[in-house]
């Protein structure tokens, strides 16, 4: 499953379609994914934009909204993951900066956000970094905000 996993976000980079608008590559994301659930936009503190995105009642992943001479495109760098209680895991966007994300059920300091769903609240750790105690001090996002409810 794994090889199948890569060798089609592979294949999704080589196929990448613009389009003028960042609502318009939102647009065709919830299209081409079938997203039922909300989104949110995190804006990094290396001004990188994250799509937090719930695909269905308990099933998230992560997606990069980006911005080139061509236009605005979204793809998908995680896949999707299945939660009852939260859970965290890595991420490399397309431009190759490293990340890891937590989703908590209740908040565990002022560095975790809620998601505009109020399913979870989430910190984004610059690096992959397995220990939470890290997403206290070094959280990436500087805004989150709901685009999709």
């Amino acid at each position: 499953m794994t090889s199948l996993l890569l060798l089609s976000a592979c294949t999704e980079e080589n196929n990448t379609n613009y389009f003028p608008t960042p609502e318009a590559a939102l647009e065709d994301l919830i299209q081409s994914e079938g997203i039922k659930g909300s989104i949110d936009l995190i804006t990094t503190t290396d001004e990188m934009e994250i799509l937090v995105i719930e695909q269905n009642k308990n099933s998230y992943f992560v997606a990069e909204l980006l911005e080139d001479k061509k236009g605005y495109t979204a793809n998908r760098i995680s896949a999707n993951v299945v939660m009852e209680l939260g859970g965290s895991w890595e991420l490399k966007t397309n431009s190759k900066h490293k990340y890891t994300i937590f989703f908590e059920k209740t908040q565990e300091n002022q560095n975790f956000y809620p998601l505009s769903n109020e399913d979870y609240y989430i910190s984004l750790v610059e690096g992959h970094q397995v220990l939470k105690e890290d997403s206290i001090t070094r959280n990436s996002i500087k805004d989150i905000r709901a685009v999709k409810d």
